[in-house]
């Protein structure tokens, strides 16, 4: 099983470079709200698949990115009530994207704890098909579950 937390931090870099250029050639310049909606899509994004520690990371360069490249000029951060704004929003984001991706992974590890789907099952009876009366056929190692040739045990019978 992967492990994709960790590489949030720069999945979440990369994706915040390529959305803030998709909205500047959309027409962020003029727009400003192009760049903070697609920046805080990817924050929430990086919540939900990701570490809360990347997205916050995260989080942090789009701000910067947005402050710096698309209400300033030349990387130069600005602070005023509009760049207040994005910082909220991304914060907003990364609140919610945690929560999503704290459920995703609760709800993941609710249904691998799960019991095995045939763990109970009991033998199929098929009509008109006789089947043995005695216990299924073990292997001669403890662990070996392999059936003899001609057995009329059916895989359901088998819990692993």
């Amino acid at each position: 099983m992967r492990k994709t937390e960790c590489f949030g931090f720069p999945f979440g870099c990369v994706s915040v470079v390529v959305a803030a250029s998709v909205a500047g050639l959309l027409g962020s310049a003029r727009h400003h709200a192009f760049s903070l909606v697609a920046l805080g899509f990817v924050v929430l994004v990086t919540g939900a698949v990701t570490s809360r520690a990347a997205a916050a990371g995260t989080a942090l360069i789009a701000w910067s990115v947005h402050s710096g490249f698309v209400v300033g000029t030349m990387g130069e951060l600005q602070f005023t009530a509009e760049t207040g704004v994005a910082a909220i929003v991304f914060a907003t984001a990364t609140a919610v994207g945690a929560l999503a991706g704290a459920v995703r992974r609760a709800v993941r590890k609710a249904v691998s704890e799960s019991p095995h789907p045939l763990e109970g099952a009991t033998r199929t009876r098929l009509p008109g098909v006789r089947a043995p009366a005695h216990s299924p056929p073990v292997g001669g190692c403890e662990g070996d579950h392999r059936l003899p040739e001609g057995s009329s045990w059916s895989a359901r019978t088998q819990v692993a």
